[in-house]
């Protein structure tokens, strides 16, 4: 089961927490034998070692943390994500003479963030800008599925199949390794893209 790998990351995560109760023991025992030995509160040799093993620790906390929580994936390393495409022709809305594929809702803020709906078969969504475009006129594809690697020759096929309005999604996720399961996130989703393809911007409503 792919799950199976992610118990590497569960038990660097456990020796990284027996580590620290080891160090907060051993600093605590030498502490209290170097007073009764000698008398003295302070030993510049113990004041080291104490040192040694807290930048020890601090750097495999930080090592598991990067692995475990900030590592960023790229959907083109074949080694460390699975990619699936797919495409779904798109579901005409109307709204009294106009019709439409998608609608457009700007955000709020400094750096607003596009919400964009869209509907197919039976089926309505909501997607955001970060992680999403909207592909319009003779070029069906847009900057961000040639980031994401979606196939030239599969949207272009789908322009043809269902007349330029479809949606094309990338979905990546993590490949049973090593690495992956060290970070606790095999079997997990990656990252989603999904490119609304249009035939022309009068088929974006805007709120």
């Amino acid at each position: 089961m792919n799950s199976a790998w992610n118990w590497i990351g569960l038990a660097a995560w456990f020796v990284l927490l027996v580590f620290l109760i080891f160090i907060v023991q051993n600093i605590r025992h030498r502490h209290i034998k170097m007073i009764i030995m000698t008398k003295r509160t302070f030993s510049l040799s113990t004041m080291l070692l104490d040192l040694l093993l807290i930048v020890i620790f601090l750097g495999g906390l930080g090592f598991m943390s990067y692995q475990t929580f900030f590592s960023h994936v790229d959907v083109a390393d074949q080694k460390m994500v699975a990619v699936k495409y797919d495409t779904t022709p798109l579901v005409l809305q109307t709204n009294g003479a106009n019709g439409y594929f998608v609608t457009v809702e700007q955000g709020a803020g400094r750096t607003p963030i596009q919400n964009y709906t869209y509907w197919t078969e039976g089926n309505k969504y909501q997607v955001k800008s970060i992680h999403a475009s909207i592909a319009t006129g003779d070029d069906p594809v847009s900057i961000g599925s040639k980031v994401y690697k979606i196939p030239e020759k599969l949207i272009k096929k789908a322009d043809q199949d269902y007349r330029q309005a479809f949606v094309a999604t990338a979905r990546a996720t993590y490949k049973p390794n090593f690495w992956n399961g060290l970070g606790m996130r095999v079997g997990k989703n990656a990252v989603d893209y999904t490119m609304i393809r249009v035939p022309s911007s009068t088929f974006v409503s805007k709120k």
